[in-house]
C-alpha cells in the first residue's frame, strides 16, 4: 500500500497554492450548472442520450444536446467515492486516491520519442511500449503507470490493446490506459481477468482504469461515451480529461476555460452515477493553451500549470479525486 505525500493540508511545514476561496469556487460552481442547463453538452452516443432522458434531461433529438438540471448534477457530485483504491497486481504497489495526498505519474501519451542509442526523434515501437512500462515499475516515485506511447507499426484502432498487454507483462502498479472503443475495452478485461486469476478477482481488484475524453467545447464523442458505459459494466474505474485549448477550442479568458471545463466533466459524472450510483472516478485535466504562432497545443506552459492548479484546488471543493497534468 502506498499512500502520497501530504500536500496542501492546514499546517505551517507545507507548502500550497490557494487559487480561490470556497466563495469563488461556489461562483464557478454556478456558473457551471447555468452552462450545463442553459446551453448543455452534445452527446453522440444514443445509448447515452436515453440515459440522459429518462433520468430527467432535456435531450434535443436532432441536435443531440442534452441539458441537464442542477439536481442532477448536484447529485452526482456527493455520489462519486471522495477516496478510491487504485489496485496493483503486487497489493503493496496499491494506490490511495484520498483527500489532499498527493502523488505522481508519468505523462502520456507521445507520439514521438528520442531513441535512447541513436538519439533521433522516431515513431514509437511495441517494444518502446514494453520499455517504457518497465521504466515506471522501476521508478519508486511513480505512483501509478499511464500510457507512454501507443506502438505505430499496428492498427490504431487497436494501440490501447497492446498499451494493455505491456503494462501486464512488465508493470505491477496500478494503471491509467484510455481506451477508445468499447470493444477494446472488453479485450483489455479479458487481459486482466487472466492475470487477475478470474473475473471475480478482477472486478475485486481491478488493475487497470480507463480514462475518457470530452472534445473541448462541450461534447462527448460516441466512442468515448459508449466506452465509459461499458466501463462501468465491466466495473473498470475511470478518470474524465478534458484538454481543452485556451485560445482555440476554449476561451482566451483561463477563467471561462474553468468553467466550460467543469461542465464537460460534471456532465460525465452525472451520465456515470445514473448508470451505477457510487462509481469511483477522477477528475482530470491536460487543459493547456493554444500557442497562436503555431496552432499547437503548448503543453508545459505557465498557463497549464495555471489551471491544473485551479482543476485541484476545484475536485477538492467538490471532494472528488483529481489528475492533472504538470507544467
Amino acid at each position: 500500500m502506498v499512500r502520497g505525500l501530504n500536500a496542501g493540508s492546514h499546517k505551517l511545514n507545507g507548502l500550497g497554492l490557494k487559487m480561490f476561496t470556497d466563495d469563488e469556487l461556489y461562483d464557478i460552481h454556478l456558473a457551471t450548472l447555468d452552462v450545463l442547463w442553459n446551453v448543455g453538452v452534445r452527446v453522440d452516443s444514443a445509448k447515452a442520450r436515453e440515459i440522459f432522458y429518462s433520468s430527467g434531461c432535456v435531450v434535443d433529438k436532432d441536435t443531440k444536446i442534452v441539458k441537464i438540471p442542477a439536481h442532477l448534477v448536484e447529485d452526482a457530485i456527493h455520489s462519486v467515492p471522495s477516496t478510491f483504491r487504485a489496485c496493483g497486481r503486487n497489493p503493496k504497489n496499491d494506490w490511495y486516491c484520498e483527500s489532499n495526498r498527493t502523488g505522481f505519474v508519468n505523462f502520456g501519451e507521445a507520439v514521438k520519442l528520442i531513441d535512447p542509442y541513436t538519439r533521433q526523434l522516431r515513431k514509437p515501437t511495441k517494444e518502446d511500449v514494453w520499455d517504457s512500462a518497465r521504466v515506471c515499475e522501476a521508478l519508486d516515485n511513480i505512483v501509478v503507470y499511464e500510457r507512454c506511447l501507443v506502438p505505430e507499426e499496428v492498427d490504431p484502432d487497436v494501440g490501447q490493446v497492446y498499451v494493455v498487454e505491456a503494462f501486464l507483462n512488465n508493470c505491477t502498479k496500478h494503471a491509467y490506459i484510455g481506451m477508445n472503443r468499447p470493444e477494446n475495452i472488453r479485450a483489455a478485461f479479458k487481459m486482466g481477468a487472466l492475470v487477475a486469476g478470474g473475473e471475480d478477482k478482477f472486478r475485486q481488484r481491478p488493475l487497470f482504469s480507463t480514462s475518457t475524453d470530452p472534445i473541448s467545447p462541450l461534447l462527448h464523442s460516441e466512442h468515448a461515451v459508449d466506452s465509459l458505459l461499458q466501463a462501468i459494466e465491466l466495473g473498470l474505474p475511470a478518470k474524465i480529461n478534458a484538454m481543452g485549448l485556451a485560445g482555440g477550442t476554449a476561451c482566451v479568458n483561463l477563467g471561462s476555460v474553468l468553467v466550460t471545463h467543469n461542465a464537460e466533466v460534471l456532465s460525465m459524472f452525472v451520465l456515470a452515477q445514473q448508470v451505477k450510483r457510487g462509481y469511483p472516478m477522477v477528475y482530470g485535466t491536460s487543459t493547456t493553451m493554444i500557442d497562436l504562432r503555431t496552432t499547437i497545443s503548448a503543453v508545459g506552459t505557465p498557463e497549464l500549470a495555471l489551471f491544473s492548479a485551479a482543476v485541484a484546488k476545484l475536485a477538492q471543493f467538490y471532494k472528488i479525486p483529481s489528475w492533472v497534468a504538470g507544467g
